[in-house]
């Protein structure tokens, strides 16, 4: 595609493009993975840090309610020493992340609707930010120590398997789910196509996609299945399967200052800086704060398969 200098700093367009969608007074999205997996119920939310006095959360994990067990004492015996209370303390620590927009006066009087406004690039930070801490959570994955597959063979049903058979013996309860790569989620679905019996792959529907959300593709041996392509690549494609409690999430939410008259509220914890460069060029830095983190390591695993 032919490029040309923009009055849009953060991008390029085909003139002809530009033209087109002009006169269909229409903006189309380039492709691109727009699931995110912030809200999933899979990922913890430790909540907002804003007050609290410190940009890291601690998550308090304690060794209790069977996790130790009685010792066969005799009649009128004190236990023959006092057991310790296992106490583990993950910390997951906010960080800032932005993005620079800019939009010439020039482009903002000759838009008619076929182009990208003031309007719409606020809006826009918001999914840069929600896919932004998506790819900040598949990039976890490769830190799980339980893994399966290989990183140069197709991920296959014994793959998928290995893994959820990984977490029964970690006793791990609650639902899992796997977040796999586009290629993967193929792989997995020409493999399931070629075993025989009772294994059945469940597509979403349009009633489970509105109660799961974007990137839900279906359900296997019970478990939910989301494609995502900020699945990170190793050798191979690092997709894993987890349950509540593998992966927190923890934000830093800013208010707007009106005082300031140059910030904007977007959607979801992202503040909008406004300013004015060259005379003639608005300016957006998008602004949120976030971090995640692995909790509990016997919680997930990872699934590195042929990228």
């Amino acid at each position: 595609m032919a490029t040309i200098a923009s009055p849009y700093k953060f991008s390029l367009m085909d003139g002809n493009l530009r033209l087109a969608a002009i006169l269909h007074n229409e903006v189309s999205l380039l492709l691109a993975d727009r699931a995110s997996l912030r809200n999933h119920e899979a990922v913890v939310n430790y909540g907002d840090i804003a007050g609290t006095g410190s940009e890291t959360i601690r998550v308090p994990l304690l060794g209790i309610d069977g996790y130790d067990l009685m010792a066969s004492t005799n009649e009128n015996a004190a236990p023959a020493s006092a057991t310790a209370l296992t106490y583990l303390a993950p910390e997951i620590t906010v960080a800032r992340y932005a993005l620079e927009r800019g939009i010439t006066d020039l482009a903002s009087m000759t838009n008619s609707g076929g182009g990208p406004s003031l309007d719409i690039l606020v809006n826009d930070f918001a999914g840069a930010f929600e896919m932004t801490v998506t790819s900040q959570i598949c990039a976890l994955f490769g830190s799980f120590s339980n893994s399966v597959g290989s990183a140069t063979v197709d991920l296959s049903v014994d793959d998928f398997f290995a893994a959820i058979f990984q977490l029964e013996q970690s006793n791990v309860t609650g639902r899992p789910v796997a977040v796999l790569a586009p290629v993967q989620v193929s792989d997995l679905q020409n493999s399931i196509r070629q075993e025989g019996g009772a294994l059945q792959y469940i597509p979403a529907t349009q009633a489970m996609l509105e109660a799961k959300g974007q990137g839900y593709v279906g359900e296997f041996a019970g478990v939910d299945i989301f494609k995502s392509d900020k699945v990170a690549t190793s050798t191979g494609r690092q997709g894993a399967m987890f349950v509540r409690g593998a992966i927190g999430y923890a934000e830093g939410r800013m208010t707007a200052a009106p005082m300031l008259g140059s910030q904007v509220q977007a959607n979801g914890p992202v503040v909008i800086d406004v300013d004015r460069e060259n005379g003639d060029t608005t300016k957006l830095i998008g602004n949120a704060y976030f971090g995640v983190a692995e909790l509990q390591d016997s919680m997930g695993v990872l699934i590195e398969t042929d990228a």
